[in-house]
């Protein structure tokens, strides 16, 4: 009797939290020299240093999403071609990411999705060895073919799916939602994912969920703490020639780390000691949302906690969007507090869309009918909407030997942010966060 064996792949990769990952048909980009270096950079950037079990790198990740989309393009009858395709994305999607992942992306003023696309050309080769078309590749970072959203959907596509659990297993929380069960009540199409509706319930846990890992994980304030004083150092490094841009793009997380280790800068050499000793800055002065202030744990700490509306918060995020600005904001701090550059730093909450629950479309399949989750349940919209202003905070951080005597200037700290901050324009006053 014979058997078929041709199914079986000639090369699997096994990673955590998913079955084994056939990669038989893309060898030629996995090899790539390119890929290769996603094992050098961790999904959580410098998170690790909060989490130790968040060492899990961006190549991990990939393999776990190319086995989700596999798993679905099965499930779902996708013809070959559009699951090969898909398939490639799905390993290509995070190709642009440099060292610790997004927290250098607003140093280096470019977005890891950016710099995949410049990088794609040097794939061209692999991707025609793997039956894929590099026109159509290019086509999908665009988000010129619908079959993107299979992987980048912000609720439901492959990529989210994956980190949701894998993220969620390294980082060390439980209850994740049961992807695979929902999986079977997905739908599509030509506009993208929508979930039959008996599974309303399935679908408000993912988003949940999501708001609850950037609450303790993403955005864990000691994780916030750290990635600024990491970010402060690469700032210094590229101001003074000590590192640049496009090297940093191409290094791995360890590379990186040993450039700033071996240079003689005062504050690079300051700031990455206190890393190492886990000497961290510590809160010292908090900006939440008005009536969030309950929210900032307080008690026998020097932390000055103030409110500010809205369209406050909203005028200081956009002012201060981008890292140059921090800079000078922090060394003009640190300047009216009369201590060392480096001492006081500004790690803010990121105010970006990628916070913000996207809406999903949800079906009747008996009914033939479909409607919006966020139109059709408001409470479920504005529960998201309260974790993420509990969430938000604008923190200034000081090194933790002066963190009693900088509680004592909080009135000067108020003075210098009150004029950093613009006049409201009441033509573009916006919430921070409206549906």
């Amino acid at each position: 009797m014979k058997h078929r064996l041709d199914y079986l792949p000639a090369k699997a990769v096994c990673v955590p939290g998913c079955p084994p990952v056939d990669i038989s048909e893309f060898l030629p980009v996995v090899d790539h020299p390119h890929f290769q270096k996603l094992r050098g950079r961790k999904q959580l950037g410098v998170n690790y240093l909060v989490f130790p079990g968040a060492v899990h790198t961006r190549f991990e990740h990939t393999m776990g999403v190319l086995g989700i989309t596999r798993r679905f393009c099965s499930l779902y009858g996708v013809d070959s071609d559009t699951t090969r395709l898909v398939c490639a994305y799905a390993l290509l999607h995070d190709i642009g990411h440099g060292p610790f992942s997004h927290q250098i992306e607003p140093i280096l003023k470019t977005t890891h999705h950016d710099r995949g696309m410049a990088l794609l050309p040097d794939f061209d080769h692999a991707l025609s060895q793997c039956g894929v078309d590099p026109g159509a590749m290019r086509a999908m970072f665009k988000r010129q073919n619908v079959w993107h959203k299979f992987v980048s959907d912000r609720n439901f596509g492959t990529d989210k799916l994956d980190y949701l659990r894998r993220d969620a297993l390294h980082i060390g929380f439980s209850g994740a939602p049961d992807i695979d069960k929902l999986s079977l009540y997905a739908a599509f199409d030509n506009r993208g994912w929508a979930i039959e509706e008996k599974f309303l319930e399935d679908v408000k846990r993912i988003q949940k969920f999501y708001s609850y890992l950037h609450q303790h994980g993403y955005l864990n304030k000691t994780a916030l703490s750290i990635q600024r004083v990491f970010q402060r150092a690469i700032q210094e490094a590229l101001a003074d020639d000590v590192a640049r841009p496009e090297a940093v793009w191409n290094m791995e997380d360890w590379e990186l780390t040993a450039s700033l280790n071996q240079t003689r800068h005062p504050v690079i050499a300051d700031l990455m000691s206190r890393l190492r000793g886990r000497g961290f800055h510590r809160s010292v002065y908090v900006i939440k949302p008005y009536g969030y202030a309950y929210v900032e744990r307080r008690s026998a700490k020097n932390i000055t906690v103030r409110e500010w509306s809205r369209d406050r918060l909203r005028r200081f995020s956009d002012t201060y969007a981008d890292v140059r600005g921090i800079l000078e904001l922090e060394n003009h701090l640190a300047a009216a507090l009369q201590i060392p550059k480096g001492a006081i730093l500004l790690a803010a909450m990121p105010y970006f869309e990628k916070l913000v629950p996207q809406d999903i479309r949800m079906f009747s399949q008996s009914e033939g009918t479909e409607y919006s989750l966020f139109d059709n349940d408001q409470n479920h919209f504005r529960s998201l909407q309260g974790d993420y202003l509990q969430t938000f905070a604008i923190r200034l951080i000081v090194l933790p030997e002066l963190r009693q005597s900088i509680h004592q200037k909080a009135s000067a700290i108020t003075d210098v942010l009150n004029a950093a901050i613009p006049p409201s324009n009441p033509k573009e006053q916006t919430t921070l966060f409206s549906l």
